[in-house]
């Protein structure tokens, strides 16, 4: 009985050093005692005015109207090794949505943010109910061009793409760029000079140069995708759409080749011989690795209070790329991935209920991958990012208007971090960039 105590509290002993060296390496020891991060980082965080109708009642509550005081807004935040989080929210001059992936594009220097809106609501749902302030531009029909040079614009239901200065400390929109059908999500090409959007409709393909914005292409596709990601090979695309977006389509993954500025679709994307996914459709938010070697699919955006669904994982080595393996029962709803540099730890948002959600750790290297564990996060979950060192783990809550920190000690353990960064309420997207430099 002595030997097994003496063992558990080295045992203890053993992790606290562990965890205890890993904050001293991070900066979190006395002589910092706030959030740092090894080399010079800029968030991006953009947040949905329109969940405000969550703050009354929650999504049980379905009032037949809800009139809308809140605007959206942003929130840039500059972190580094040896100072506090430089934080600023700016309210009223962008849109966005928190229906698309939660995540945005950055410039490869760091110093603009891309932010994408659209005019999608789903048919039924409580933003389908929001009455919007009078007097206010609202869709891209209410615009005209000289509104597009204005800071204070926020058009609620505009298909738009605003591109804001993360550098200059008061933050402004420097150029918009009004698209011809929805888009729910924004990357940046690999050549870091392209932005691709593939839209409920069409694929836009953007330019930014110069502080402006312009259209280099848009191609028709065959049906609506909800979301997508770029491969890193930047000759492929993975895109899927949650059944939500069409009802009389069924949801559906889809292999997309870029020639050019022109995206022609390859093929659907079917479930290998064998490989049964007992729970979930397929077609939520998708996520390939960096290796850009598999794709990572989330079935279901919100909880059912069913059945726990599963992860889809698509080899995209192949060809013609099937979904070769499932990781079982990870969550009711799952929202979006993020990779550790390390290849071997992956982590899922999971929204199992509007006051609490969880992080859902995976091991990505055994065969086949599997999960190890859950962790306590904030409700409603979104943008997930790992920092390039992999020392930390940003994690967005759009209910409690902040972002939560993980602390990364050895191969698969996260330590949630008491420290947070404040944000705007209704948080959307998370998206990372280097701090610029000039």
């Amino acid at each position: 009985m002595l030997l097994a105590k003496s063992k558990q509290a080295a045992g203890r002993i053993g992790y606290l050093g562990i965890l205890l060296s890993s904050l001293w390496l991070h900066g979190d020891d006395p002589k910092y005692p706030f959030i740092t991060t090894q080399s010079p980082l800029t968030l991006f965080s953009t947040q949905d005015a329109e969940l405000a109708v969550f703050r009354r009642g929650g999504p049980t509550v379905m009032p037949e109207s809800y009139e809308l005081t809140a605007q959206d807004s942003f929130t840039v935040i500059h972190l580094g090794p040896d100072h506090p989080p430089v934080v600023k929210t700016i309210y009223g001059t962008i849109a966005c949505s928190i229906l698309g992936t939660p995540t945005m594009a950055v410039s490869p220097d760091g110093h603009y943010g891309f932010v994408i809106n659209h005019s999608f609501r789903t048919e039924g749902s409580i933003f389908g109910r929001i009455q919007y302030p009078p007097n206010q531009p609202l869709t891209n029909r209410d615009l005209e061009k000289i509104d597009l040079g204005r800071q204070d614009l926020s058009p609620q239901l505009a298909d738009m793409v605003s591109v804001v200065d993360l550098h200059d400390p008061s933050h402004p929109v420097v150029d918009r760029l009004l698209l011809d059908s929805p888009a729910m999500h924004l990357l940046i090409h690999p050549d870091g000079k392209r932005y691709f959007a593939l839209g409920l409709t069409q694929c836009h393909v953007l330019e930014f140069e110069g502080q402006r914005l312009k259209c280099l292409d848009t191609k028709d596709i065959p049906y609506g995708e909800g979301c997508f990601w770029m491969h890193p090979d930047g000759r492929h695309i993975l895109a899927g759409r949650s059944p939500s977006m069409r009802q009389d389509i069924p949801a559906i993954l889809e292999w997309y080749e870029i020639r050019g500025n022109k995206v022609r679709r390859v093929c659907e994307i079917r479930n290998a011989p064998g490989v049964d996914v007992t729970n979930g459709s397929s077609g939520c938010i998708i996520r390939i690795t960096p290796d850009g070697k598999r794709g990572f699919i989330c079935q279901r955006t919100m909880d059912n209070g069913k059945d726990l669904c599963d992860v889809m994982i698509a080899d995209l080595t192949l060809e013609h790329p099937l979904v070769t393996q499932v990781i079982p029962q990870v969550n009711d709803g799952l929202e979006s991935f993020a990779f550790h540099p390390n290849g071997k730890m992956a982590v899922v948002t999971c929204l199992e209920n509007p006051a609490k959600n969880s992080l859902a750790v995976l091991d990505i290297q055994s065969d086949p991958p599997r999960l190890l564990y859950h962790l306590d996060a904030a409700a409603a979950s979104q943008g997930v990012e790992f920092t390039p060192e992999g020392d930390r783990l940003f994690l967005g809550s759009p209910v409690h208007g902040r972002i939560e920190v993980f602390d990364v000690v050895g191969e698969f353990e996260l330590v949630k971090n008491p420290k947070f960064i404040k944000i705007g309420y209704g948080h959307n997207s998370l998206s990372m960039g280097p701090r610029y430099r000039h």
